[in-house]
């Protein structure tokens, strides 16, 4: 594999996209204005060809021989060099040492294998999608240069944090997109709430990166390195391969607690999530690229990754699971009682996150990857099939202010609705499929998280046509008039200026070509990508499981798994099922009836919302009002946000102002009393000595030559 053309310049995949945003922000401003985009489009579109060339050229060279199954209630036994050649598939590329001291060491290289060249399709193919969609959505913006040359930045830092073949690559990466994330919210700094959203997502993601920064110093310390695999796969030289053999127990236990810590914080999970809803303020394009397929992926990326430092701490990894499922639960329900579409899909894409935590707590790597990929597509096109409303309803976003808008917008009707069908799980589209397998997961693993997260399906069902019936189904209703800071986002231009509401006269104007053409591409993917796992006998096993257990990452992490806990199920880590019969038919029979239950919560979620937001919507109003104290408690969202401002952010503010007076009054006080004396001393000289005669400065210079001489001679 290392002759492939694509694996030896695997280093334009990230380059060509910073060269893409320096062209943009150096030249945007004067030459090229109105065609800052080409620079993004041009680099990341080919960074996305050299992905999907990295991926094919992956899948045709993968090993023939195949990892042998232990046999049932038999541990799996370590892997020599030569067979974990044999049955993964990686290389590394190795640039130049960037930082060699006191026996630190780090390389500026890159890893390339199966879970490598998936999340880079992600990005890059997401990514560019996105842009294409941003040409129009951003036209006549003021900051048009400015706004791509971040994009293109964003998505360098994200290939670079999928890329990195050590755990500094990683972080660099991951406060890069961070920084990405802050300049992005931020896009629109005359309005003040996305200065403060900005500052916020900012400040919270510091609080994880704090932990997960810990995390790769003790790492160090307990390793020795920080490289993921050291000189190879299979020579137990890296970090991932040497768990357990040889190093501290006690600094073992703490490293993936630290990490998670991160990885909550980069991926909004509970305590860490309240920065995600306040993010879209920014612009629709940032909430798709930044908030539904690339950055907050990274924390389920890091963690499927590092699933060797993971799977051997029981503790940790049923933290995983309850962390992803709470946070799934807790945001589905305050979602129940949002009316700001982005908020709504904010709080779903917090949920969803939590489901692919839950799915890499319980021991089902594939499946977090898996639904990361299907959520990639259906949840960008929902966010911005969300701006394309925005445009069309003048800035408005509050779902109350808007109805039957399939008249007004039938291409969007359309494209909204297959991808509320996919977030919903419907039968047939990616949701279903890959939501599946997490629910299958979590049950084998744990009946109470399977049956949480069946509920919490149930919830998305419902709360995703709440929006779309709301929205796009009923009688027809628009906003009069511009939303109060309609104009102030674009600088002064704006296309509906000198047009009462020219959405009534030509509503497909705001369906543009440049912005549905992503759309349609993105709909596509959220039909058809669910079947991407989907097992073909011709031979092999052809599926996205299959491909990733040729990382060593996933492998890896089954072997020790597998070592320690017999209960382990060898298909979700892509394996082959084992012989025993029994295991098999008891997998089979838990598939079928999840799925079935799958499609009953489906179904009765969305029949739930028909009946309580088209066919009887006054019914609907009038039953949240019979609970006034429920609808207070999710419309609040539990009050988190207010908990931790009178909690945590007060008391540090008046902590600050505290030792402001101190430092003003103790300090500062100190330093000029310690002054005062030869300030008065040198007052007092010039009252007496400096007084502007002659003569007397004449006789002080005879007097005291006078005493230097009589100095000198006595």
């Amino acid at each position: 594999m290392e002759s492939l053309f694509v694996v030896q310049y695997c280093w334009l995949i990230p380059l060509l996209p910073l060269l893409g945003a320096a062209a943009s922000g150096f030249f945007g401003a004067r030459w090229l204005r109105g065609q800052s985009h080409w620079p993004i489009w041009i680099t990341v579109g080919a960074s996305a060809v050299l992905s999907f060339m990295l991926l094919v050229g992956m899948w045709r060279h993968m090993p023939h021989e195949s990892y042998e199954l232990p046999k049932a209630g038999q541990a799996a036994t370590p892997l020599s060099a030569e067979q974990w050649k044999a049955v993964t598939l990686s290389a590394s590329r190795p640039l130049f040492t960037w930082i060699e001291a006191g026996g630190f060491r780090a390389a500026a290289g890159f890893f390339i294998d199966p879970l490598t060249a998936v999340m880079l399709c992600v990005v890059t193919g997401i990514g560019f999608l996105i842009c294409v969609y941003a040409k129009g959505y951003m036209a006549g913006d003021r900051g048009y240069f400015r706004f791509f040359a971040y994009l293109g930045l964003f998505v360098f830092m994200m290939t670079m944090l999928v890329m990195g073949e050590n755990f500094l690559m990683l972080y660099l990466g991951w406060e890069g997109v961070g920084l990405c994330s802050y300049l992005l919210i931020g896009h629109y700094y005359q309005k003040p709430s996305a200065r403060e959203a900005a500052k916020k997502a900012f400040l919270v993601n510091r609080v994880g990166d704090f932990g997960f920064g810990l995390g790769i110093m003790l790492i160090f310390v307990t390793f020795g390195t920080i490289s993921y695999f050291g000189d190879g796969v299979g020579t137990a030289t890296g970090v991932l391969e040497r768990v357990g053999v040889g190093v501290n127990p006690a600094y073992l236990a703490w490293i993936p607690f630290l990490l998670l810590l991160g990885a909550c914080g980069k991926s909004a999970q509970f305590p860490l999530h309240v920065w995600l809803p306040d993010a879209m303020e920014g612009p629709t394009p940032v909430s798709a690229l930044i908030h539904a397929a690339t950055m907050v992926t990274a924390g389920v990326y890091m963690i499927v990754r590092c699933g060797t430092l993971f799977v051997g701490n029981a503790a940790a990894m049923w933290t995983v699971a309850a962390i992803g499922t709470f946070t799934a639960l807790l945001a589905a329900t305050i979602a129940l009682r949002q009316f700001d579409l982005k908020k709504v899909f904010a709080y779903s894409t917090i949920s969803q996150l939590g489901f692919m935590f839950a799915a890499a707590g319980v021991f089902a790597p594939v499946a977090a990857i898996f639904h990361l990929v299907t959520h990639a597509f259906f949840k960008a096109l929902l966010f911005l099939s969300s701006g394309v409303v925005m445009h069309a309803m003048l800035g408005h976003l509050d779902m109350r202010k808007m109805s039957g808008l399939k008249r007004l917008l039938p291409w969007t009707n359309w494209l909204m609705l297959i991808g509320c069908a996919a977030l919903a799980g419907f039968p047939a589209l990616s949701g279903f499929f890959s939501k599946d397998e997490i629910i299958v997961a979590a049950w084998h693993r744990s009946v109470l998280v399977g049956m949480l997260l069946l509920f919490t399906a149930f919830l998305t069902a419902y709360y995703t046509f709440r929006l779309y019936f709301r929205v796009f189904q009923g009688p027809q209703a628009v906003p009069d008039a511009p939303a109060e800071d309609h104009h102030g986002p674009h600088g002064g231009h704006d296309e509906h200026d000198g047009h009462e509401h020219e959405a009534h006269a030509r509503p497909h104007r705001h369906e543009r070509v440049i912005m549905i053409l992503p759309l349609v591409v993105l709909a596509l993917g959220a039909v058809l990508a669910g079947y991407l796992d989907w097992p073909h006998y011709d031979g092999r096993r052809l599926s996205l499981g299959h491909f990733l257990q040729k990382s060593p990452s996933v492998l890896g992490a089954y072997q020790m798994a597998s070592s320690t806990d017999l209960t382990i199920a060898p298909p979700q880590f892509g394996l082959p099922e084992h012989d025993d019969p029994r295991i098999q038919e008891r997998m089979h029979a838990l598939h079928w009836t999840m799925m079935a239950a799958s499609m009953f919560v489906a179904g009765l979620g969305i029949y739930l919302a028909y009946l309580l937001h088209l066919k009887y919507r006054e019914r609907g109003e009038a039953l949240a009002g019979r609970y006034p104290r429920l609808v207070r408690v999710l419309e609040a969202k539990y009050w988190l946000d207010e908990i931790y401002q009178n909690g945590i952010v007060e008391p540090l503010r008046a902590c600050g102002r505290a030792f402001f007076w101190l430092d003003r009054v103790l300090i500062d006080g100190l330093v000029t009393a310690t002054g005062f004396v030869p300030q008065l001393a040198g007052f007092t000289l010039k009252l007496t000595t400096q007084r502007g005669s002659l003569q007397g400065y004449a006789l002080l210079m005879v007097l005291g030559i006078v005493v230097i001489l009589l100095i000198l001679f006595i």
